[in-house]
C-alpha cells in the first residue's frame, strides 16, 4: 500500500485561490483602462474624420464657388467616422459651413466628448454630454 505524504506534486486549494484573487485585482485595474484607451483612439478616428471633411469641402468650394450642404456632394455618408459616430453638415453657405460627428452606439458611454464640430474657420469644438466645452480634451490639444 502508498502512503500519501506531504511531498505529493500539484497545488493546494489555498495557492490555486490566491492566485484567482491576484488574477481578479489586475483585471479590475485592466480592463476599465483598457476602455478608456478604446473610447480616446475612437475620438481620433472622429476628428481625423472631420478634418478630412473639412478638405473635401474646401476641394468643392474651388471647384463650385459654395460650399456643399450634404455629405453626398463631397462622397461621403454620415456613417464616415465608422460606426461610432454619426456626422452630418447642420449648416452650409456659400461662404461658411460647419461639420459634426456625434457619438452613437457604444461610443455613446463617452460622456465627457460627446460631440465634434469643426468650422470653415478652422473652430473646434467639443461638447460633453452635460454640454460642458471639452475642446482641449477632446480634440487631444
Amino acid at each position: 500500500m502508498k502512503k500519501y505524504t506531504r511531498d505529493t506534486a500539484g497545488f493546494s486549494m489555498v495557492e490555486l485561490m490566491i492566485v484567482v484573487v491576484i488574477i481578479a485585482i489586475l483585471s479590475a485595474i485592466a480592463i476599465p483602462s483598457y476602455r478608456q484607451y478604446v473610447l480616446r483612439s475612437h475620438r481620433t478616428d472622429a476628428t481625423r474624420t472631420l478634418q478630412d471633411l473639412a478638405s473635401r469641402q474646401e476641394n468643392y468650394f474651388f471647384a463650385n464657388n459654395r460650399y456643399p450642404a450634404s455629405l453626398g456632394s463631397i462622397n461621403a455618408s454620415s456613417s464616415v467616422a465608422g460606426s461610432y459616430f454619426s456626422v452630418n453638415i447642420p449648416s452650409a453657405s456659400t461662404t461658411n459651413y460647419t461639420i459634426t460627428a456625434t457619438t452613437q452606439g457604444t461610443q455613446a458611454k463617452d460622456t465627457a466628448c460627446r460631440s465634434f464640430s469643426l468650422t470653415r474657420a478652422g473652430q473646434r469644438t467639443a461638447l460633453s454630454s452635460a454640454g460642458v466645452d471639452n475642446t482641449a480634451t477632446c480634440w487631444g490639444q
